[in-house]
């Protein structure tokens, strides 16, 4: 998934520090990321490069997290493409190696929105600063505190025996990035578990009851500011499917031997499928992920 990174480790801890030069900069403006790319491989400029080629300001960077040793900053404001440098949407760097960089992209992505859509205090309406100590935004008028935001979301397989449950969306909710069958999702609402969503979702969106709801993994996903649960959930093929037309176009029970392999294995849906695909228990899953 997106945040396997390994051997390298991902260090989330503020810390009030300036940019070195070979500190890596991840360039966002509205949800698009400035890199080097190809087909297969991305890279982010450092912060020597960010000041040589755009000739910025290194007091204006601002720290987001770790990877080993190296540092990450942020810079929120447009630049020009230039030095092989061209602003890509943030789906287009999901997936490339090495996976360290798309992952960091992501994940500056995610911070540059939450920094963008928070500049003024909610209860006062006073411009916020910046915490010294964590990461966190704080309005010198009212002490109000803010924390970045992730929005949690559950995802299910529905399975019957050797047979898969999956959808594609509608033209309203539809990716042109990614055409291949999805699994049923939702975000979770005020005052339900995530066992609860699963059971709305699933009854909303196919009109089916599900049974023996199953934890499988979790995953960030920074792309939509989410932080996705994964359950694999067990109804009856038999019955009739009811679809929501507003969110989907198509769903159909799918043969295990029948399911196309998925392009990449970033997202726990790829993740979900293709484990099911492969014939692998839940049990098989977590010791894995151990």
């Amino acid at each position: 998934m997106i945040q396997d990174i390994f051997p390298y480790k991902y260090h989330n801890e503020y810390r009030n520090i300036a940019a070195e030069d070979s500190d890596y900069v991840i360039p966002v403006h509205q949800q698009r990321i400035l890199c080097s790319c190809t087909e297969t491989k991305a890279s982010l400029p450092t912060a020597a490069e960010a000041e040589r080629i755009w000739k910025i300001d290194r007091k204006k960077l601002r720290y987001l997290f770790a990877i080993d040793e190296m540092n990450f900053f942020l810079w929120d404001q447009d630049l020009e493409e230039t030095a092989g440098f061209r602003w890509e949407h943030i789906l287009t760097v999901r997936g490339l190696e090495p996976a360290y960089i798309s992952f960091a992209a992501a994940v500056g992505a995610h911070l540059a929105h939450w920094y963008e859509n928070n500049r003024f205090c909610g209860k006062c309406g006073q411009p916020y600063s910046h915490s010294k100590t964590q990461r966190a935004l704080v309005c010198p008028a009212c002490g109000q505190v803010a924390f970045p935001r992730i929005n949690p979301i559950v995802i299910a397989a529905v399975v019957d025996g050797d047979r898969l449950l999956v959808a594609r969306y509608n033209k309203k909710h539809f990716n042109p990035r990614n055409n291949q069958y999805v699994l049923l999702a939702g975000y979770v609402e005020i005052g339900e578990s995530y066992e609860d969503t699963v059971r709305r979702e699933i009854r909303e969106e196919t009109g089916l009851e599900i049974r023996r709801i199953r934890y499988v993994a979790s995953q960030p996903w920074p792309y939509s500011q989410t932080s996705i649960a994964g359950f694999y959930v067990e109804a009856d093929s038999r019955k009739p499917l009811k679809i929501q037309e507003d969110e989907l176009s198509e769903l159909v029970w799918v043969k295990r031997e029948d399911l196309p392999p998925r392009r990449n294995l970033t997202s726990i849906t790829d993740n979900l499928i293709e484990w099911f695909r492969h014939g692998k228990t839940v049990e098989e899953i977590r010791k894995e992920l151990e």
